[in-house]
């Protein structure tokens, strides 16, 4: 069986943002930088508190709050689901599925090293393909 690794899929630039950040500041962040979600780490000891995401901020908005001053440590998601960077791509899949999540923090003891998103998992699955067919059309010796 083909057995890639999270690592080999995620995505390395991770985005956080603190607690007390607002909504809107949060949204302008996703904006401006083409991401849907923040990891959400406490200031002084870089520990993943949470995760917020486009999603979420849209719920405040539907329920009319006031996103210029709603801190995203009212709303994010907690706790984090994670898993490691040597983790099959399978065993991502299965958790992300079993929690409806989109959006996976990638750790490495207490470090955030990445994060794997539905769209690295789309974008990986030509790869996959490609590697199953050629793995197909190779000889076997006999």
């Amino acid at each position: 069986m083909i057995d890639h690794s999270v690592a080999d899929v995620m995505t390395q630039s991770v985005r956080t943002v603190t607690e007390e950040e607002t909504a809107s500041a949060v949204a302008r962040l996703f904006s401006g930088s083409g991401i849907g979600s923040a990891v959400v780490v406490d200031p002084e000891t870089e520990d993943l508190v949470g995760i917020v995401t486009e999603s979420d901020i849209m719920h405040q908005v539907a329920a009319d709050a006031d996103v210029t001053s709603v801190p995203v440590g009212s709303f994010m998601t907690t706790p984090v689901v994670t898993l490691g960077p040597a983790a099959s791509i399978y065993a991502a899949a299965t958790l992300m599925e079993e929690h409806s999540i989109r959006r996976l923090p990638i750790v490495d003891g207490d470090d955030l090293v990445g994060i794997l998103t539905t769209t690295n998992l789309t974008h990986y699955l030509p790869r996959l393909r490609n590697t199953i067919l050629r793995t197909r059309e190779e000889p076997t010796e006999g």
